[in-house]
């Protein structure tokens, strides 16, 4: 589980690649060559972007609501 007292550096990582990931998916679409030979930079991009944000997910705290409370499990 992933600490979620996480230092600014660890989001900072996330976020480059988050974007390292999105600019290869731009530049794989881009490319005129044929459709094999971007293929692995496109699926190696997805799944950088899936990984950055599982782990922004996983750190960012969640916001709570006021009010409402968890209940007690009622007694044996």
């Amino acid at each position: 589980m992933a600490d979620r007292r996480a230092p600014w550096l660890f989001l900072t990582c996330m976020v480059a690649v988050f974007l390292v990931g999105v600019a290869t998916i731009v530049a794989s679409l881009l490319d005129p060559d044929p459709w094999w030979s971007w293929l692995p930079h496109l699926l190696q991009a997805v799944s950088l972007v899936a990984v950055a944000l599982f782990f922004v997910v996983a750190v960012v705290p969640r916001r709570r609501r006021r009010g409402v409370r968890k209940r007690s499990l009622p007694p044996l």
